[in-house]
């Protein structure tokens, strides 16, 4: 059974005192859905629908948020870990030239994403994001933390065994910061099988399966070899598992829910709220 139980943080290093978090219980969480865009009033009212919601922070008001989660809805907050977005000049303007990554004396740019790769391996960068989960996850009530694209170091460095190594110790100094300082708080992370294997699967609470579609996965040895894998992470370290289709959405979702994850249809993009 995939438990998270909330503790009462309280520190001075917490702006506005003690946050009391309630029960988390992943095993009664039976539908999600991630949204990154602005919302209004209408789409904080619809969460209610929905046991889970993750969302950019950035977007909301600690008001909002309580709003939120008076319904009973569970929000996990978005914190970009391995891509550095230039529309967030605020983030950007306090890193420094080594908290991004170099290959060739180059930066790795992300057109389809209008980003670059950053340097976990940097100390200077973990301490910006250890800032922005202060404030944007903790400082506003939010009932968890959501790693995107940590899957950048499977996808950018297993092919760089040197990069790979210390991009990994980063990102475990990484977590470890954050369960020291906030402990009882849970992590999930997006994408990145190699990674939660080597490093991350102690230190995570959940992991997010994007691209969870039917024939894609059935007809895809790699795919099922990568079920068991997750599987049998599943089963060590107690890890719940969320998946994302985009396509063929009863079949998605019943291979899904065959092996214990929790599952969510979305065939647009996460930018868009259907009512």
């Amino acid at each position: 059974m995939q438990r998270f139980l909330f503790i009462v943080l309280c520190s001075s290093i917490i702006l506005g005192g003690c946050i009391t978090k309630t029960p988390f219980d992943f095993d009664e969480i039976e539908s999600y859905k991630i949204f990154y865009n602005v919302p209004t009033d209408e789409i904080i009212e619809d969460m209610a629908r929905y046991d889970l919601v993750i969302i950019e922070p950035i977007w909301y008001s600690p008001e909002q948020i309580e709003t939120i989660r008076s319904n009973g809805t569970k929000v996990l907050g978005y914190i970009n870990v391995m891509e550095a977005d230039t529309w967030n000049r605020a983030l950007i303007g306090q890193m420094e030239e080594d908290d991004f990554f170099y290959r060739d004396g180059e930066r790795i740019y992300f057109p389809k994403w209008d980003s670059y790769l950053t340097n976990i391996a940097s100390a200077n960068f973990r301490k910006i994001l250890m800032r922005e989960i202060q404030k944007q996850v903790i400082n506003k009530h939010l009932d968890g933390i959501f790693l995107d694209t940590v899957g950048d170091i499977d996808d950018v460095h297993l092919d760089h065994p040197d990069d790979l190594a210390e991009q990994l110790d980063g990102l475990e100094a990484f977590l470890k910061s954050i369960q020291g300082t906030y402990p009882g708080v849970p992590i999930v992370q997006n994408w990145g099988i190699e990674t939660l294997e080597r490093t991350s699967a102690p230190y995570v609470d959940g992991f997010m399966w994007e691209g969870f579609n039917y024939t894609a996965i059935t007809t895809d040895s790699w795919s099922m070899e990568k079920i068991e894998r997750l599987d049998a992470l599943r089963e060590t370290y107690d890890i719940a598992v969320l998946t994302v289709s985009d396509q063929e959405e009863t079949a998605s979702r019943e291979l899904a829910e065959q092996h214990g994850y929790i599952h969510y249809h979305e065939p647009t993009y996460y930018d868009t709220w259907d009512f």
